[in-house]
């Protein structure tokens, strides 16, 4: 049986080196739709583009709709037989339409530049190229891939229903792969919370030069507290980082109310609590007495912690990389967040940033290394095989 594998293993990865340079064309055309989450339009075009490879290629698809942001997809092979495996990924990104030039994909010898190259749309030709691989060579247990559609502000948009999606998808499924950036040999093991939280401060307000020592300086209360988060933050632990601040709206009279926006990230669900408590008891101390502070929850994301039954995933996907000579795995303890801790809240053993690898996501100049989606497609395809 394990030499059976072993051919199949052996043609599936004919069948990814085959087929490499038409999921990297179908790759630069989902790129070229450059959407932010808020863009539903843009990311709607996207989907009809993906649905229209996906279903060509064999696979199956389910459209979501989405009343904020771009619509859901589910791609399948094999539903209904048992499960496999849940693929993960998302369809925007994080820059406004032209901060990459015109065109906004290019090719530079073994790299490929444009917006959400490798976060995450890299991804998403990976986890196909592998259904796909899977398919055409006989596999016949359930592979399912989820793509959603406002992962870069957490979530926002599609609020609950969103979690809900991806909980149920992933229900019923062994593990979640997350096929999420990834640079050089990396993959992510564990993710920090995301909280993220505006105060509103309130002052009184007066003439600069009459009436600087009656009035209450919003802006300066603000500071104060800003310093005070700064002061809990901890290496390798919770940071409390403000990065928007809204005060003031002439220069001679003394602001009466400032906002601050905070993003808080924390490694445990027990530090996610300690933040919360932070923030508020922080928030309620008046550093100039006669200011006040109303906090506003913007969003939450729980963390994906570490646990054995990521390292034992891990060690699967290590199995196959060393049987196949297909590298090596460095795992990773990542500060950003992704949509892998809803799975692993809802109990199913979670891997993340198995999708492309390459450099500078965030900014106009991510790329993606060619040579990677082919070498994660082999080690998501057997993987796949060896467990089955």
């Amino acid at each position: 049986m394990q030499s059976v594998y072993n051919r199949k293993a052996g043609q599936a990865f004919q069948f990814i080196e085959s087929a490499t340079q038409k999921y990297i064309d179908f790759l630069c055309q989902i790129c070229s739709y450059e959407a932010r989450a808020y863009d539903k339009q843009t990311i709607d075009r996207m989907v009809d583009h993906i649905v229209a490879f996906a279903q060509s290629e064999g696979l199956q698809v389910k459209r979501t709709r989405m009343e904020k942001c771009g619509d859901f997809l589910t791609v399948e092979i094999n539903p209904g037989a048992e499960k496999a495996c849940l693929f993960q990924a998302h369809m925007d990104t994080v820059h406004e339409k032209g901060i990459f030039g015109e065109p906004p994909v290019r090719r530079d010898g073994d790299r490929l530049y444009g917006p959400g190259v490798i976060d995450c749309k890299g991804g998403i030709a990976i986890a196909l190229l592998c259904m796909k691989a899977l398919l055409d060579n006989g596999f016949k247990k359930h592979v399912r891939l989820i793509l959603t559609s406002d992962e870069e502000i957490s979530n926002v948009l599609g609020g609950p229903q969103e979690i809900r999606f991806i909980q149920d998808s992933a229900a019923g499924f062994p593990c979640a792969i997350n096929c999420e950036t990834a640079e050089n040999d990396e993959v992510v093991i564990a993710r920090k919370a995301i909280l993220k939280y505006r105060l509103d401060i309130h002052g009184v307000s007066g003439h600069s030069g009459k009436h600087y020592f009656n009035s209450k300086n919003a802006i300066l209360e603000a500071a104060h507290k800003i310093i005070a988060l700064h002061e809990k933050s901890i290496p390798g632990g919770t940071t409390y980082s403000c990065n928007i601040i809204q005060g003031g709206k002439v220069l001679n009279i003394i602001p009466d109310s400032c906002s601050i926006s905070l993003d808080i990230r924390a490694v445990t669900v027990e530090d996610m609590e300690n933040a919360r408590k932070t923030v508020e008891q922080i928030a309620q101390t008046a550093f100039i007495p006669g200011t006040s502070c109303d906090v506003t929850l913007l969003s939450t994301r729980p963390p994906m912690e570490k646990r054995p039954q990521t390292l034992a995933l891990l060690n699967k996907l290590l199995d196959v990389c060393h049987k196949y000579q297909l590298g090596t795995l460095s795992p990773l303890e990542a500060g950003g967040g992704s949509d892998s801790c809803y799975t692993q809240a809802a109990g199913i053993p979670s891997i993340c940033g198995m999708g492309a690898s390459g450099g500078k996501q965030h900014t106009p100049n991510e790329f993606l290394n060619i040579e990677s989606v082919p070498l994660r497609a082999k080690i998501l395809t057997s993987f796949l095989l060896d467990v089955d």
